[in-house]
């Protein structure tokens, strides 16, 4: 698990992915460009704060390269 709830999980090539709802097993990053809004989504949703943390650091790391 990336973080500790397991919403966010490795796959089998070290890749973050969602590991729950509509974009299960999806890669965090391929979400994020294609579905901006989802971020925000999460953001706002009923996820613990080191769900929140962990989607925050996955992006900001893709975003500073």
């Amino acid at each position: 698990n990336v973080d500790f709830a397991g919403r966010i999980v490795l796959n089998d090539k070290g890749v973050e992915v969602f590991n729950f709802g509509k974009h299960k097993g999806k890669s965090v990053l391929e979400v994020l460009e294609k579905e901006p809004g989802y971020y925000g989504w999460m953001m706002d949703g009923e996820f613990p704060l080191n769900t929140k943390q962990m989607l925050t650091k996955i992006k900001l790391k893709a975003f500073n390269g």
